[in-house]
């Protein structure tokens, strides 16, 4: 019985590394080969959530010389949800075919979403776009394995920073996205910050979620690029 047990045993491991070693032994992609997108849905550009994403996005860069980012800002753009019903209200031309593009490219393996927190919600730039991408989820999924991560940015602490990650991580989950946190030593749900004014929080504690959501995210899509070969 030992000896079938240590058979059993010896096949499972076998077929384990036989599953994982396309993942494990794989070449890493090619210098500049690999993109992070960084979403800002603040109404106001350039402001503590846009600085937040950029803070994730370079660490991201700082994990290999294969990264390679983008900050897109929604703020202006015209992301109308009613297109998603088949209507519009207004005649502004329309920005989220050109957004899609950047979204589904073959070489964005990652994508980090930053909200500031709005009633403890997330802002209507980036609720516009959700309602949007209905579209993604009739159209084959094509944000399936890319790598997210969500940032929440707040006034102070206890203002809703973990609400907004959770609607965040919600929506990623529906587009069939593969979801990290911050990693350790925290090991949390995503980036949480505090903005002061125009600039963002000292607390280098929260600083670093932000920086090891982006982190993360660099690694896990280096792995799934690699693997994708």
């Amino acid at each position: 019985m030992k000896n079938m047990n240590r058979r059993l045993f010896l096949g499972t491991a076998a077929i384990s590394a036989a599953t994982f070693s396309p993942l494990s032994h794989a070449a890493e992609p090619a210098t500049g080969s690999v993109k992070i997108l960084g979403l800002t849905g603040s109404m106001r550009k350039g402001k503590s959530t846009s600085k937040a994403v950029e803070l994730a996005l370079e660490s991201a860069r700082s994990v290999s010389p294969t990264i390679t980012t983008e900050l897109i800002e929604l703020s202006g753009l015209n992301l109308d949800p009613y297109i998603a019903v088949g209507s519009k209200s207004s005649d502004r031309a329309d920005d989220f075919l050109a957004l899609r593009a950047k979204l589904e490219a073959p070489n964005v393996h990652g994508i980090l979403i930053g909200s500031p927190v709005y009633m403890g919600i997330v802002s209507s730039p980036l609720k516009n776009l959700f309602e949007r991408m209905v579209a993604f989820r009739q159209g084959g999924f094509p944000l399936r394995d890319k790598v997210g991560g969500a940032i929440a940015v707040g006034a102070g602490r206890n203002t809703g920073v973990e609400l907004v990650l959770q609607q965040l991580i919600m929506f990623m989950l529906s587009q069939e996205m593969v979801l990290v946190g911050d990693g350790k030593p925290g090991n949390h749900w995503g980036g949480t910050i505090q903005s002061q004014g125009e600039e963002l929080s000292k607390d280098e504690g929260s600083l670093n979620t932000v920086r090891g959501v982006g982190r993360r995210v660099a690694e896990v899509a280096l792995r799934m690029a690699a693997s994708a070969k």
